[in-house]
C-alpha cells in the first residue's frame, strides 16, 4: 500500500464528516460608512494613520478629514492626498479643539454607520468590516469600539504596567500590525462585550445614535478629553448597548498633539464635568460593568500566548509535519474523554500533521450524529481485525480506551510496525469491581506491549500508574476546547439567584451521584429561592434516578452536548462536582473558562488545576458537610466568589496546543521524553 490515504477496503470505508461552520469568516459590509479623522499636526501619525485606511479599508466608504489648524506641512499634505480621494476635507484656520473638529465631520457625514477614528492611529485587514460586523449582531448595539495596544479597558494583552498606568503594549519584536492583528482576530470567538465605556480612540457610531442623542457637548468638553464618556453614558442611559469587536484590532500610537502634561491636565478637567453632569453612581456602574469584564480578561490571557503559541506551532509543523497518526476511538456518543482526543487531533491537524480516527461500523450513525463539526477524517472498521490492514499506513497508532490496547497487538508482527501509543486518560481498572475480568484487563493493558509509549493528562494519573504497577507514562497536561468555553457578552441576569450546576450519572459510582443529589438538596433547603439548580448528564426518563431521593427545587437538562453544555455554563455562577476523585475535570475546567466557580474534589488531577482558594474550592468530596460548607461560603461570601470568579480564567494556560504538542513529543521524542520524565522525577510531578 502507498504511504498516503488508505484505500478502501470491503473491510472499511473512510469518510469526512462535514467541517465547522467557518464562524471566523468576516463578511464584507455593504452598509454606507463614513470614517472621520480629527488632524492637529502630528504629521508622521498622520501619514500612517491615513495610509493604512486607504490600503486595509474595503468599499464602500467615504473619508471626512477634518484639519483643526495644523501647520503647514500637515496641511500641505491633506490637500495633497485629497486629490483623487473619495475624501471631504474640511480645514480650521484656527484650532477648535477634537470635540468641536468631531462635531464638524459628524455634521457632514450621512452614512448608516460612522467612525471616528484617531489620526495617530494604524488600522488593520478587515477591520471595518468586523467593526459593522459587531453592530449588525444586535440592532440594540449602537456604538463598536475594536481591542488595541493602548485603549484604556480594550487593551491586549496588558492593561496595566508595573507602575499601575495604562500600559502601552509594544509589538512583539519582528511582528508586523497586521501580523498581530490576524492572530487577535484568530484566537477571537467574537464574544462582542457589552461595555459601559468605549475608548474613543477609534468610536464607531451606528447612526440612529446620533439621530436619538444628537452630537458631541461642546459646551462641557469642549477642550477635548470626556467627551467620549459622556457620549457613551447618554447612548446607555437611552438604551443603546456598547460593544467591543474582540476580532478586530487596530494600533494606537498615543498622540503625540498633546504632551503628556497637558493630556494629565484635559483628563482630570473632563473628569470633574463628567461627574458634574452625571453623577458618581451612574459613572460607577458603567465602569463597573466594563472594568470587571470577564470577557475581556479572557481575550487578554488568550493574547498573552499569542507569540509564545505560534512559536510553538512553527516548532511542531518543522519537526511532525506529513507525520500519520491513527486514534483508535470506538465511540458513538459525544462524551469527555472522545472529545479530548478529537479537540487534539483537529489541533494537530492545523499544525500539519495528518491525523486520523478509527471507529467501528457500528457507530458510524451515532457518531456522526453527534459530532458534525469535527474535521478529522475517520476510518469505520467493520471490527478490529481490521485494523492491520489500515496500520501499515501511519507513522504511529494510538489506543485511547484499555480495549484498544489489544486491538494492536497484531501490530507488533507487522514488516513495517508503526510507533504504538496509549493515550491514558484515566485509571480506567476502577471502572470496575476489583478482581473483575474486566478489571484485570484493563490492569494489564498499561502492560499488555511491549514499548507501548504511554501518555497521560495529569501527574496524579502518572504517579497512580506508578504506584500500582510501577511504570512512568510520559505526561501531556491538561486541555479543554479554549475557543468554545468563555465568558458571554454580559452578565447573566439573574436577579440575585445563584445558579448552581452539577453532573449526576448513575451509571458511574465515581462521580459520586447520591453524595451529589445529598449536598443539592441541603442546598435547596437552606437558600430557597436565592438559589436556582440544574441538574445534567443523566436522562430524564432514567429508572436509577428512582433510587435517589429528588424531593427539591431543580430542573433536569438531561445529556448534553457540546454546545448546550457551553451554553448551560454561560448562565451557572457555581459547578458543584462531588466525584470521588477526577482524573482532570474537564466539565470543571471548561466551566472555570466561562468565569463560573468550581467546587471540586482536591482527590485526583483536578488540584493541579485549581490553586485551593485561588480560582476554585477543593474539598474532600466524601464528606458531606465539607462540601455543603464550602458551596454556602461561596454563595454567601460575594467579595470571595468574585475574586474565585475572576481569577478561573487563569485555566486558559491548558490549551490544546500544547497537550498536542506534547503528544507529538511522547510518540516521537525520544530525548523529549526523557527530559520530560527527569523533570517529573526531580520536581514530583507535573505542577512541582
Amino acid at each position: 500500500m502507498k504511504k498516503g490515504v488508505p484505500e478502501p477496503s470491503s473491510s472499511y470505508d473512510h469518510s469526512f464528516i462535514q467541517p465547522p461552520r467557518n464562524n471566523k469568516y468576516v463578511v464584507p459590509h455593504t452598509e454606507s460608512a463614513d470614517i472621520i479623522v480629527c488632524v492637529h499636526n502630528a504629521f508622521d501619525d498622520v501619514v500612517r494613520c491615513l495610509e493604512s485606511v486607504v490600503s486595509q479599508t474595503h468599499p464602500s466608504y467615504s473619508l471626512i478629514i477634518v484639519d483643526d489648524g495644523s501647520g503647514a506641512e500637515t496641511k500641505s499634505y491633506l490637500e495633497d492626498f485629497a486629490v483623487g480621494q473619495q475624501c471631504t476635507l474640511i480645514r480650521h484656520e484656527k484650532a477648535k479643539g477634537y470635540t468641536c473638529a468631531a462635531n464638524v465631520g459628524l455634521r457632514a457625514s450621512g452614512g448608516e454607520f460612522v467612525i471616528l477614528l484617531n489620526s495617530d492611529t494604524i488600522v488593520t485587514p478587515r477591520w471595518l468590516d468586523r467593526l459593522i460586523e459587531c453592530a449588525k449582531s444586535d440592532e440594540k448595539i449602537g456604538l463598536v469600539g475594536p481591542l488595541s495596544n493602548t485603549a484604556s479597558w480594550q487593551s491586549v494583552p496588558q492593561l496595566m504596567d508595573t507602575d499601575g498606568d495604562w500600559a502601552e503594549n509594544p509589538l512583539p519584536d519582528g511582528w508586523t500590525i497586521a501580523e498581530y492583528a490576524n492572530e487577535v482576530a484568530r484566537i477571537s470567538p467574537r464574544i462582542y462585550p457589552r461595555v459601559g465605556f468605549l475608548n474613543g480612540f477609534c468610536l464607531m457610531i451606528r447612526r440612529a445614535v446620533v439621530q436619538d442623542i444628537g452630537l458631541f457637548d461642546e459646551e462641557t468638553f469642549g477642550r477635548g478629553y470626556g467627551e467620549e464618556n459622556d457620549y457613551c453614558l447618554r447612548a446607555t442611559n437611552k438604551g443603546w448597548q456598547l460593544a467591543v469587536s474582540d476580532d478586530c484590532y487596530v494600533y494606537h500610537a498615543q498622540s503625540k498633539s498633546y504632551s503628556n502634561e497637558r493630556r494629565a491636565e484635559l483628563c482630570k478637567i473632563a473628569d470633574e464635568g463628567l461627574a458634574s453632569k452625571h453623577g458618581h453612581v451612574s459613572i460607577g456602574a458603567n465602569l463597573q460593568k466594563t472594568k470587571d469584564h470577564l470577557a475581556l480578561k479572557y481575550m487578554r490571557k488568550r493574547c498573552e500566548t499569542i507569540v509564545q503559541d505560534l512559536d510553538t506551532q512553527h516548532k511542531v509543523t518543522s519537526l511532525y509535519e506529513g507525520k500519520r497518526i491513527l486514534f483508535l476511538l470506538p465511540v458513538g456518543n459525544a462524551g469527555g474523554g472522545g472529545n479530548i482526543v478529537l479537540l487534539e487531533a483537529q489541533m494537530l491537524r492545523q499544525l500539519g500533521v495528518d491525523v486520523w480516527i478509527a471507529n467501528l461500523e457500528i457507530n458510524r450513525e451515532l457518531f456522526e450524529r453527534d459530532h458534525p463539526d469535527i474535521n478529522v477524517p475517520v476510518i469505520y472498521l467493520r471490527n478490529p481485525d481490521d485494523l492491520p490492514t489500515v496500520a501499515e499506513a501511519f507513522d504511529a497508532v494510538v489506543a485511547t480506551l484499555y480495549l484498544t490496547v489489544y486491538w494492536m497487538k497484531p501490530l507488533a508482527r507487522l514488516s513495517k510496525k508503526p510507533v504504538l501509543g496509549y493515550y491514558i486518560q484515566d485509571f480506567e481498572p476502577d471502572f470496575f469491581a476489583q478482581g473483575s475480568k474486566d478489571y484485570i484487563k484493563a490492569f494489564d493493558s498499561y502492560t499488555a506491549i511491549d514499548g507501548l509509549k504511554l501518555f497521560t493528562k495529569t501527574a496524579w494519573n502518572c504517579q497512580m500508574l506508578e504506584k500500582q504497577l510501577g511504570i512512568r507514562p510520559y505526561i501531556v497536561g491538561p486541555s479543554f476546547n479554549v475557543d468554545l468555553h468563555h465568558p458571554q457578552p454580559a452578565a447573566p441576569q439573574h436577579d440575585n439567584i445563584v445558579r448552581v450546576l452539577a453532573m449526576v450519572r448513575p451509571s458511574t459510582p465515581r462521580r459520586a451521584p447520591e453524595m451529589t443529589l445529598k449536598v443539592l438538596k441541603r442546598l435547596s433547603r437552606h437558600f430557597g429561592n436565592r438559589i436556582a439548580i440544574d441538574i445534567f448528564g443523566v436522562k430524564n426518563d432514567d429508572r436509577a434516578l428512582n433510587t435517589f431521593s429528588l424531593d427539591f427545587n431543580h430542573q433536569m437538562l438531561g445529556t448534553l452536548d457540546n454546545e448546550r453544555v457551553s451554553n448551560i455554563l454561560s448562565r451557572t455562577d457555581l459547578f458543584l462536582d462531588c466525584s470521588t476523585f477526577q482524573a482532570m475535570g474537564l466539565t470543571a475546567m471548561e466551566a472555570m473558562a466561562h468565569g463560573v466557580v468550581v467546587v471540586g474534589p482536591k482527590s485526583g488531577g483536578l488540584s493541579e488545576i485549581i490553586t485551593d482558594g485561588h480560582d476554585g474550592i477543593l474539598v474532600n468530596t466524601e464528606d458531606e458537610d465539607e462540601i455543603f460548607n464550602a458551596a454556602c461560603k461561596v454563595i454567601d461570601d460575594r467579595k470571595l466568589f468574585n475574586h474565585l470568579r475572576e481569577n478561573a480564567l487563569d485555566v486558559l494556560v491548558h490549551s490544546p496546543l500544547l497537550s498536542a504538542t506534547e503528544i507529538m513529543n511522547a510518540l516521537f521524542s525520544e530525548q523529549g521524553r526523557r527530559i520530560k520524565a527527569d523533570s517529573i522525577i526531580a520536581t514530583g510531578g507535573a505542577n512541582g
